[in-house]
């Protein structure tokens, strides 16, 4: 991993632990459940940031291998809650989404002793490890379904905006939801390529690759921002857009 990389994931743990903070107190007050599940799925990819980049940072690579396996599973477990918030917050109601978490968690948890048993704590063996392949499809699945469900709602919502009976701010909240699906599907489709590297070319990840990465997860970032601590010249810009979006009926 070069530098630049490692910064930026390290920077990547850092703020998605900080974000999680407001929500985790929100929901302390409030008492929802969507809110707590934000704020724990947020402060778990932070915390599993922080494990696969403590290696680096401390400089023992005999370390690389236990802590690469708890963000690992700390990685996991974000995942999971990202789908516990979707179906809270877009699918509470419909039957067919309780068995799509049950579906997620056994592909993860089976997709995990697969690799245990192969010897591969790590996770980064696509080709010597069929877990990989379960594990990887379980982590998919969650981000087409924040995409698919965000965008579908963003949709309604914006046919409200128009009419004044939605909240701007909270319709483009939707979008930038479904764009953080995207982008966490982009650094998900990336894994495959880099490990690939790993595996064959004795654990180096090609520059480009490392590139690609940062760059998605400052996208992350970037999106999360603009979602939860908008600063007051995008949310005006919000505003004026959907005062024009109004005017134009």
């Amino acid at each position: 991993m070069d530098d630049a990389a490692f910064i930026v994931e390290l920077l990547a743990g850092i703020f998605f632990t900080i974000a999680a903070v407001p929500l985790l107190r929100l929901a302390a007050r409030t008492r929802q459940y969507p809110e707590r599940m934000l704020g724990i799925t947020f402060l778990l990819f932070g915390i599993s940031y922080l494990f696969y980049e403590a290696p680096y940072l401390i400089q023992r690579e005999e370390l690389f291998a236990p802590l690469s396996f708890g963000g690992r599973l700390l990685w996991n477990a974000s995942v999971l809650t990202t789908a516990l918030f979707t179906r809270e917050v877009f699918h509470r109601e419909r039957r067919w989404s309780r068995p799509l978490l049950w579906g997620i968690t056994a592909l993860l948890l089976v997709g995990i002793a697969i690799s245990i048993q192969q010897g591969d704590l790590e996770g980064m063996a696509p080709n010597g490890n069929p877990g990989f392949w379960l594990e990887w499809i379980g982590q998919v699945i969650p981000f087409l379904w924040v995409v698919s469900a965000a965008l579908t709602e963003y949709a309604s919502a914006r046919r409200r905006v128009r009419i004044g009976l939605a909240n701007p701010l909270v319709c483009n909240r939707y979008l930038l939801f479904a764009c953080f699906g995207f982008a966490q599907l982009a650094t998900i489709a990336l894994l495959v390529p880099m490990f690939d590297s790993v595996e064959t070319n004795d654990g180096a990840i090609p520059h480009l690759l490392d590139q690609l990465m940062g760059a998605f997860e400052m996208l992350t970032l970037a999106i999360i921002w603009l979602a939860f601590f908008p600063p007051r010249c995008y949310r005006e810009w919000i505003a004026l857009a959907a005062a024009r979006s109004a005017a134009a009926r």
